[in-house]
């Protein structure tokens, strides 16, 4: 009888300790980080007696935040008794926990678990954890993620989202913050489409990360900015009153904070007057010049509308684009603002260092003070002056390709990039510099820059900058029917893409090559044989910065993949895979066409002198009536 009753106890011991699969309707997720706090927030369907028990170790929570360090916020018609702002539109029986855990160490990782009463909710296996701002001015790296335009809940934000992930676990990184710079909700920021298109995919990441968001226009069709009343404001916490850093803004659509020695500034581009003279405007003049410059080395802004693009939208013709360039653009840049991040359109763009571009059209000449790819291993790091100097250049980030479909509509005068792929953003700094790479949906590193402050410098403005788009003039490295080494019907070894690879044993023909339609040089027999043909050869550099203009023009039917002095660059029309193992071969006719492709991103691969060029081409099926692969490598001269 004694052991049956201690094995009772015991087992009921046991389910208080262990927690439940959680009813959560908004799982647990982190807001709104100082040196000393942090706001959690989550959601439930069902009665709960809500606390939060955390501390520096994992297997040792051993402090509470409950009771009235819990808001809890329910509709306007079921909120009763309770006085805080109601909910604007979420489901009947809604409960929003909003946790704010104060009295913290600056600096400091914590462990949380969530607790209905004794019953914990969240499982401990380390990833609800959260990481304190460290004192502002102190020394300590950042790394953080920024996205925009991703809220369209598909596969692809998805991708986008797990190729961070990768990423940082392939490097040992952590996050120290997420930024995303709006249309986290497509198609009008109802809390639905905020629940399934922002908090659904990014749950894993959320619990652990603080989101800080700027508005975009689609999340402005149901929340306000003035009124701050909407699904987009009950979704964050954002500082009003300055408890991050940063002069009170008194809005939580616009606001800014520190972290370590950087200082952030996040303004709504959407639905609030962006003249100089109105409350946004003026705030940022006041927030800026309180900025600590003994304290602060980093300046970076980010918001929904970019001043400069011309991928799905155009900044030369856009109100809310043009007013954000005419209007806020100046303050920041006489402020010594370092990096912009924005969305809105749906492309990755990336400028050269730039400063003074405010006219309309956008005029690159005079504005520009280095026309480089700011990569170490290619034209080198831009160059500014320690701390914030005005007017010592900006580099401008598009990152609207987080999840939504791609269009470029021509090329900005600024950019150095503009690259329709989606993917993400990923900034590093450390000291004195700053690092910034674009990382596709494969996780793949498509573009990176870098910031160097380490010395004072003297700007020069360069009267004809680098001009970026397709060229209307230019010299072949490669004409069109040049020889190739090729093989087909078989297939090569793993290494057949690198440098010094010994194609003796494969043929030399003249491209293009395939069969059908008669466009092709050299006639393959590969119909209902094989489906794919490897090329290869080498051109020759004249001088670095030539690889800046380097652009494939291509004749292809169905897909292909590209390869520079080994390394994958391109994937056109092949889901997954090389070789044998590719897959997915998308159907594609060459009508006797040339396709261009801008290689200036991957110039940082290629060298002065010697280098090689290897494609796979590959057809739809065995029985496919036509096949052609015909590549020309072109130097743009204008």
């Amino acid at each position: 009888m004694f052991s049956r009753s201690l094995t009772l106890a015991l087992h009921a011991l046991l389910l208080l300790l262990t927690p439940v699969e959680a009813d959560f309707s908004r799982a647990p997720y982190l807001q709104l980080a100082t040196e000393n706090s942090i706001h959690i927030a989550w959601r439930c369907q069902a009665p709960m007696a809500p606390s939060i028990r955390f501390g520096t170790s994992r297997q040792h929570l051993d402090q509470t935040c409950s009771g009235n360090q819990i808001i809890v916020r329910k509709t306007l018609k079921e909120r009763n008794t309770l006085t805080t702002d109601p909910l604007h539109s979420a489901p009947d029986n809604t409960s929003q926990f909003e946790a704010h855990l104060t009295g913290l160490t600056p600096d400091t990782p914590y462990f949380y678990a969530i607790y209905d009463g004794h019953t914990r909710l969240t499982p401990d296996d380390g990833t609800y954890r959260f990481r304190t701002h460290p004192v502002h001015g102190s020394k300590r790296d950042i790394y953080f993620w920024a996205v925009g335009d991703s809220g369209r809940g598909n596969q692809m934000q998805k991708d986008v989202h797990q190729a961070m992930v990768n990423y940082n676990l392939k490097h040992k990184l952590t996050l120290d913050m997420y930024l995303h710079v709006g249309d986290m909700a497509y198609g009008s920021g109802k809390d639905p489409e905020f629940q399934n298109n922002f908090f659904n995919i990014y749950e894993p990441t959320l619990r652990h990360t603080v989101c800080w968001p700027a508005m975009g226009n689609h999340e402005g069709y149901t929340s306000k900015g003035k009124t701050g009343i909407g699904p987009y404001y009950d979704a964050y916490i954002t500082p009003t009153q300055g408890e991050a850093g940063g002069v009170p803004s008194g809005k939580e659509s616009y606001y800014s904070y520190n972290y370590g020695r950087t200082h952030f500034i996040v303004l709504n581009s959407h639905d609030l007057d962006r003249s100089p003279s109105a409350a946004m405007a003026q705030w940022l003049r006041e927030d800026l010049a309180k900025t600590s410059l003994e304290k602060t080395d980093w300046l970076i802004a980010f918001w929904h509308h970019p001043p400069y693009t011309k991928g799905s939208h155009d900044s030369d013709k856009e109100k809310q684009l043009i007013e954000m360039r005419q209007h806020i653009m100046p303050i920041l840049e006489s402020s010594g603002v370092d990096l912009v991040l924005t969305g809105h359109s749906h492309i990755y763009e990336r400028s050269m260092l730039m400063d003074g571009a405010y006219d309309t059209p956008t005029t690159a000449e005079n504005h520009i003070l280095d026309d480089g790819d700011g990569h170490p291993k290619g034209d080198g790091a831009y160059q500014k002056s320690p701390g914030l100097t005005p007017n010592q250049g900006t580099i401008q980030i598009v990152t609207g390709h987080g999840g939504t479909g791609l269009r470029r509509g021509g090329y900005s005068p600024v950019m150095k990039r503009s690259i329709l792929q989606h993917g993400s953003t990923l900034v590093h700094i450390s000291g004195q510099t700053l690092n910034a790479s674009m990382l596709n949906f494969k996780g793949e590193v498509v573009d990176t820059f870098q910031i160097d402050k380490s010395q004072p410098v003297t700007p020069k403005r360069i009267a004809q900058p680098w001009k970026p788009g397709k060229p209307t003039q230019g010299t072949f490295l490669i004409p069109k029917n040049a020889r190739w080494h090729y093989l087909a019907g078989d297939i090569p070894p793993a290494h057949w893409t690198a440098p010094g690879f010994d194609v003796s044993s494969w043929k030399f023909g003249q491209a293009g090559f395939g069969y059908g339609d008669a466009d092709d040089t050299t006639v393959l027999d590969m119909r209902n044989k094989y489906t794919s043909v490897y090329i290869l050869r080498s051109f020759t550099l004249a001088q670095p910065s030539d690889a800046n203009n380097l652009w494939l023009s291509i004749s292809y039917d169905d897909a292909f993949i590209l390869y520079l002095n080994g390394k994958q660059v391109i994937r056109n029309g092949v889901r997954k895979g090389e070789g044998k193992n590719a897959t997915g071969i998308a159907q594609h006719d060459a009508h006797n066409k040339f396709e261009l492709f801008d290689l200036s991103p991957y110039a940082h691969l290629l060298k002065k002198g010697k280098n090689t060029i290897a494609i796979e081409g590959h057809n739809h099926s065995l029985t496919s009536s036509d096949f052609t692969l015909h590549p020309a490598l072109l130097l743009k001269t204008r």
